[in-house]
């Protein structure tokens, strides 16, 4: 019965899984190289610009107190250590229902064991690629004239940046995986305004270009969708519902 639902979860990995995830994981690498390279020569004109929406949002937020302590919120909530803490909690979690919890998952323990390695490499090891990015750029913090925060390290790409994206995306593959089926709009909608609110607050405290944000977004992506497909997560919907739907629910 069990290698019948292994299987079946293999059959739908194949059929639709995570390997549309690809071309998104190319595309975000290329575009991460385009953006070091435009640092690091420097490209003038794209410096002038990242420069220059800089300095204007740390103008904005250092002249309204309550928009300089919402951003200082964010920063901590959405920090990278955050991440880490509750990656640490939810792979527990799936490998508890591994082995033999009850309710979503049990059924299929293959399946929530790879989902929590899986969880656990994504974020936890996703942190030293960031870093090491960080090492191979290079690139020194903003430098502007009234700071709202400060920070230490290199600037590009954004840590912050990268780690939200990274949990936003595990989250969905999770769900997907475990349901059968893609994550409501209202989830999407939660993600988009979470990781969008994370990269303002970074650029607004003045310690991030818009290039350092887009970056870590773009990394993060091409991080966590390709050891989503590294993993043969089945990241099912729609039709595939109806064939893998039996194998999570109890």
């Amino acid at each position: 019965m069990r290698g019948a639902a292994r299987r079946v979860v293999r059959a739908g990995t194949r059929a639709g899984g995570c390997g549309w995830s690809w071309p998104a994981v190319v595309a975000g690498m290329f575009g991460v190289l385009l953006l070091a390279l435009a640092v690091r020569v420097p490209w003038a004109p794209w410096v002038r610009v990242d420069v220059d929406i800089t300095a204007t949002l740390v103008r904005v937020s250092a002249g309204d107190d309550a928009l300089a302590g919402a951003l200082r919120w964010v920063s901590v909530v959405c920090a990278p250590t955050v991440w880490r803490v509750l990656a640490v909690v939810a792979a527990a979690w799936l490998w508890w229902r591994a082995r033999g919890g009850r309710g979503v998952g049990a059924r299929d323990p293959d399946l929530m064991r790879r989902l929590a390695t899986f969880v656990l490499v994504t974020v936890e090891v996703g942190g030293l690629v960031a870093r090491l990015a960080k090492e191979v750029v290079r690139r020194s913090r903003p430098l502007v004239d009234d700071p709202v925060a400060s920070a230490a390290g290199f600037s590009f790409p954004s840590g912050h940046a990268f780690g939200v994206v990274v949990a936003a995306t595990v989250v969905l593959v999770v769900t997907g995986a475990l349901t059968g089926r893609t994550a409501r709009p209202v989830w999407w909608g939660i993600a988009a305004v979470v990781i969008a609110g994370t990269g303002f607050a970074r650029v607004g405290l003045g310690v991030h270009y818009l290039s350092d944000v887009i970056a870590g977004y773009l990394l993060g992506v091409a991080w966590a969708l390709g050891l989503a497909t590294w993993f043969r997560l089945p990241v099912a919907g729609g039709r595939d519902r109806a064939r893998s739907g039996s194998l999570v629910g109890g």
